[in-house]
């Protein structure tokens, strides 16, 4: 929505500050303007406490909504152009604000010029004005500037509908600093789009057929017979064949011709590809399944349109990324090269990671196949979806039930649970083993070390590496989470302020590759090796030709029986002995999903987890890359899951998350077959965590814990051989012993040379 790029600036200090505001407010215009006008005013008082050398995006992007709702619209107008100053240094493409932001600083503009004696409506002058401020964008910039206009004028009246109430529905005479803010900018946003965006969709569908010619749902006919719908947009300045970028789409939508649009703008042809059964296609949708033999065939009727030069490129990120990698398990001689982002691996990280099926593999599949669009909005209906993950993890049901419990059965998460191993079903959706061999493309992979799909990005990379070791496969991984790895990283990830050089944008990265191999330009600088990876505290990337290579050496510790305070030592050498662990699988404790995650603490939770502690580190040393464990441990049931943390305790005793690990104990050593543990017999359960990077201080300290996994955020394992998507609350019987053995090691991969 419009609002997505104002919603990103909340004063995190502020949050836990209120404010007055009358709980009994009127819903009609006149009456709501004049409260927001007076809790606007309070807002900016309250912004202009801010220090000068903190007024950076998030102060700009809060502060010009509230001076346009206090009729201070010349200030407004300059605190936008403060605003993109900023955004400059954050990582947000400067084009991209410049669309989002035009609307805005138009309707600041219209009311300046009402208030000089215009006699003109408003309408009427947008009307006049919006083809000017049109023409003033060119390419990619004039694909951004028309974005707003796409919005559906009723969902964004939900959207404040929705704001509304929940301010209405409060039970006090107060608000929170950033509550207040998230509303006087979807008020903001109501009052801006009401009156212009029908105006504004004319001018824009003019001047876009003026710039490009757009084909909405051309239908490309499949080897079986299937169609699939593609939005096509190429620049009408363009007249010779030109390479073609394309992204294969299951999040069907009517923002495709946008995204087109932007493709265009960067001198490509772009080409939006709905899989199968999505948008017009009237096929069955079945995600992951067709996607390698569709992507073939429909780079093959692209390579043969005289608009196409004979080269393709794709990118995009999650399945879009999965999409790709499918796309070059077939390899059409036209695929030239891809950029997946955050890529899904089915069968390694989705919709089992490590083997450990999650309660979210629901209610993504549920979003995807509703219907040919994508259902957004039950998607982020989280409290519904968290009511119905606990009920039924309470209730003790099998997870192969958990699609009943709301009611709707889903024959594709059905169809995932007859495959737990990764076998053929899975195999046949992207590269396996010598497939990657034969992918000889340059690919550039992207990800983050707080991606939930930094599993599956990085077994692509690691496998096309193994398979094929003369790969020109490049990788860039930053503090990014899933959606910062997509396009523009958050300033503040899960409570961490990235450093500056991390602030990129990636998607002039991704085109600045693209211009690279398809066109003969310069390869992006950053890129000074196959592996390039920001380490965080340090304010530099870093460079490597392997991911082997970037370690030096590695901190080895070993779970020792040695008490460090209440908790155990983290040994540098093995011990003798064992420590005891227990999980009862009859008790239930409800989870507390959260909104928001902080990897940040002051306080050490070790609930239900057995924690080690290292011995102080007596110097400075970069960690980077996965650490990797070879638990041993002896239990009485043939099965279990289980999670590794790493934490860091800094010198001044603040704990920070470092990295983190679950893994199925019967798929350790290979996930295509079941191995059942021996009760009773000491064995080895290896593990590996997510990929980090990160300067540690000298004087903190290394933890480790280790827990069993049952909580409603995945399927819950009671150790018994069966099947566990059928396994219920009887089959929790005794509880789960284990005996974690003073051998059990883990190795922490460091960079020491700079240090």
């Amino acid at each position: 929505m419009a609002i997505f790029l104002l919603s990103l600036f909340i004063l995190p200090t502020a949050s836990s500050q209120q404010i007055y505001f009358s709980r009994k407010i009127p819903a009609d215009s006149t009456t709501l303007s004049q409260h927001m006008f007076v809790l606007s005013g309070q807002l900016i008082k309250n912004l202009a406490a801010t220090a000068r050398d903190k007024r950076d995006g998030e102060y700009y992007g809060c502060l010009f909504a509230v001076q346009a709702l206090t009729h201070k619209y010349k200030e407004s107008n300059q605190s936008i152009d403060s605003l993109r100053l900023a955004l400059k240094t954050t990582g947000v493409p400067e084009e991209d604000s410049q669309g989002y932001l035009n609307i805005y600083e138009a309707y600041n503009h219209i009311k300046l010029m009402r208030a000089s004696g215009d006699k003109r409506s408003e309408q009427e002058i947008f009307k006049w004005a919006l083809p000017i401020v049109l023409g003033n964008f060119k390419g990619q910039a004039f694909a951004y500037a028309t974005e707003p206009y796409s919005h559906d004028a009723a969902a964004i009246e939900t959207e404040w509908q929705t704001a509304l109430a929940k301010v209405q529905a409060r039970q006090s005479d107060s608000l929170s600093i950033d509550s207040a803010i998230m509303f006087a900018q979807a008020y903001l946003q109501h009052l801006v789009y009401k009156p212009f965006l029908a105006i504004g969709k004319k001018a824009a569908f003019k001047a876009d057929n003026a710039n490009f010619i757009i084909q909405d749902s051309a239908m490309i006919t499949m080897r079986d017979g299937a169609k699939l719908a593609a939005v096509i947009v190429r620049d009408r300045k363009l007249t010779a064949p030109q390479p073609v970028v394309m992204m294969s789409n299951i999040y069907a939508g009517t923002e495709e011709i946008n995204l087109a649009k932007e493709i265009a703008g960067r001198g490509y042809v772009g080409v939006i590809l709905n899989t199968r059964g999505k948008y017009a296609s009237d096929v069955s949708i079945e995600p992951w399944e067709h996607d390698a033999e569709d992507g073939y065939d429909a780079i093959d009727w692209i390579s043969k349109q005289s608009w196409c030069n004979g080269k393709v490129g794709m990118y995009g990120g999650s399945y879009l990324g999965f999409s790709q990698w499918a796309a070059a398990k077939k390899l059409h001689p036209a695929l030239k090269t891809i950029v997946p982002q955050a890529a899904a691996a089915p069968g390694i990280d989705f919709p089992m990671h490590n083997s450990v099926f999650t309660t979210y593999a629901l209610r993504w599949v549920s979003n995807v196949t509703k219907n040919k669009l994508t259902d957004w909005k039950g998607f982020f209906d989280t409290a519904d979806w968290n009511a119905s993950f606990n009920k039924w993890y309470t209730a003790g049901q099998a997870y192969n039930a958990l699609d009943s419990v709301n009611g709707q059965s889903n024959t594709i998460f059905q169809r995932w649970l007859q495959h737990p191993s990764y076998d053929k079903y899975w195999q046949s959706m992207i590269p396996y083993q010598q497939e990657f061999s034969k992918i000889n493309i340059p690919v550039l992979t992207i990800t983050g070390y707080f991606d939930g799909d930094q599993l599956g990005a990085l077994y692509y990379y690691k496998q096309h590496h193994l398979w094929n070791p003369s790969a020109n496969h490049y990788l860039v991984i930053g503090p990014f989470d899933h959606a910062g790895a997509q396009g523009s990283p958050s300033a503040v990830v899960n409570g961490y302020t990235i450093d500056q050089v991390a602030k990129i944008d990636i998607n002039k990265l991704v085109f600045q590759w693209f211009d690279f191999v398809l066109k003969g330009g310069v390869k992006p600088d950053l890129l000074k090796n196959t592996v390039n990876y920001q380490v965080m505290g340090t304010n530099e990337w870093w460079h490597a030709a392997s991911l082997e290579k970037m370690s030096s050496r590695t901190l080895d510790f070993y779970l020792s029986t040695e008490k460090e305070g209440k908790f155990n030592k983290l040994a540098n050498k093995k011990t003798g002995g064992h420590i005891a662990q227990a999980a009862d699988f009859s008790k239930r404790v409800i989870a507390d999903f959260k909104d928001s995650y902080s990897m940040f603490s002051d306080t050490l939770n070790s609930k239900d987890a057995l924690t080690f502690v290292s011995d102080k580190l007596q110097s400075d040393v970069v960690i980077a890359g996965s650490f990797t464990g070879d638990l041993m441990a002896l239990t009485n049931k043939k099965d279990m899951d289980i999670a590794l943390a790493v934490i860091v305790q800094d010198p001044f005793g603040k704990y920070s998350s470092l990295s983190s690990a679950f893994q199925r104990a019967s798929y350790s050593k290979n996930n295509s077959r079941r191995q059942l543990l021996k009760p009773g017999v000491k064995e080895a359960i290896p593990i590996t965590g997510n990929f980090t990077g990160k300067k540690v201080l000298k004087g903190s300290r290394i933890i480790v814990q280790v827990s069993v996994l049952n909580n409603a955020a995945v399927e819950v394992n009671y150790g018994t051989g069966k099947d566990v998507a059928t396994e219920t609350i009887a089959d929790a019987k005794q509880p789960l012993q284990i005996k974690w053995f003073g051998d059990s090691l883990i190795r922490i991969p460091i960079v020491s040379d700079k240090f």
